[in-house]
């Protein structure tokens, strides 16, 4: 029987001593340095891989999930998510906004294999649309302008 009790009081003790950090006395709250946080730097955000289209000028404001963006400059890469074609659009900065899914239609004459971007207005003015010519597809989004 006494030799069960200190059998169970060694392991009792290893298990305390396991659990204590042995390279570093325990920090009391008086010794915690005064106005210093341990937060993580901020993370630039990246824009996600695919094809880089650079910037796109907007002329007018327009609205995208009804949230409504100024008439500029924006950065935009035709990408992949979830097996669909997207557009990432960023600000000039490269700082991600927002993602816009793709149309993506067979390229109706063949010809020419080069790859165009390029960006127009709807027959009535009310979408800027963005088309990527590639060999055998057009890539398109649509974006209403405000009015």
């Amino acid at each position: 029987m006494k030799k069960t009790i200190l059998f169970a009081i060694m392991v009792l003790v290893s298990i305390v001593l396991l659990g204590q950090d042995q390279d570093q006395p325990p920090v009391q709250p008086q010794d915690e340095p005064q106005g210093q946080t341990a937060e993580p730097p901020p993370t630039v955000p990246v824009l996600p891989e695919g094809r880089d289209l650079k910037t796109i000028r907007f002329p007018r404001a327009f609205i995208h999930a009804g949230k409504e963006y100024p008439a500029g400059k924006y950065w935009m890469v035709l990408g992949e998510k979830d097996g669909q074609a997207v557009f990432f659009v960023a600000n000039a900065a490269k700082e991600p906004m927002f993602e816009e899914l793709a149309i993506v239609k067979p390229k109706v004459r063949r010809g020419g294999s080069g790859f165009h971007v390029d960006m127009s207005r709807t027959k009535d003015g009310e979408y800027a649309r963005i088309k990527v010519t590639a060999p055998n597809e057009w890539t398109l989004a649509y974006f209403l302008f405000k009015k």
